[in-house]
């Protein structure tokens, strides 16, 4: 009975570690279509620690026939609260081609981000972005050790009750 305490135990400290670290920040990430350029794409990502505003691991990449092949990786943006008290941040700099980035991402009362901005070069071709990001999610990791620990407890529980059983009809 006291292994299965603890076992339970250490379970459920485990689980605490995982769900912790799982919550405190949400990685995203995004890409579609560059508009205003032909075969225009761009993709970014971020990370929101929510409890900071900070946002980390910042960074956008572009491809087109008319801009080129560019990134840009800012690293560490400081957020501000926007009208809706919602985290943000605006970024704006040069691309590792040379172009000029506005890279701006909100936090959305449906829970989503928006990350819109626009690239441009010094012949005055431009493209835009407007894109749509799920906030962080559930990650398949995070859900898959939550049923495991689900499946631990059942386990263990109804190996409780063959052995009370057991013990019973002695």
């Amino acid at each position: 009975m006291k292994r299965y305490c603890k076992l339970a135990s250490v379970c459920v400290i485990f689980l605490l570690a995982v769900s912790l670290s799982a919550s405190a920040d949400s990685t995203d990430s995004f890409s579609g279509a560059l508009t205003q350029v032909s075969n225009g794409t761009v993709s970014g990502s971020f990370t929101l620690n929510s409890q900071t505003g900070e946002f980390s691991n910042v960074s956008i990449s572009f491809a087109s026939s008319v801009l080129g092949n560019g990134n840009a990786n800012p690293g560490s943006v400081n957020g501000y609260r926007d009208a809706s008290g919602q985290w943000a941040f605006l970024w704006w700099g040069f691309a590792s081609n040379g172009d000029f980035v506005l890279y701006d991402v909100s936090f959305l009362a449906n829970g989503t981000f928006q990350a819109t901005g626009g690239i441009g070069d010094w012949h005055g071709d431009h493209g835009k972005f407007n894109l749509s990001v799920p906030e962080g999610g559930a990650k398949l990791t995070y859900l898959m050790l939550s049923a495991l620990a689900v499946f631990g407890g059942i386990l263990i529980s109804g190996k409780q009750r063959r052995s009370t059983r057991t013990a019973q009809s002695n």
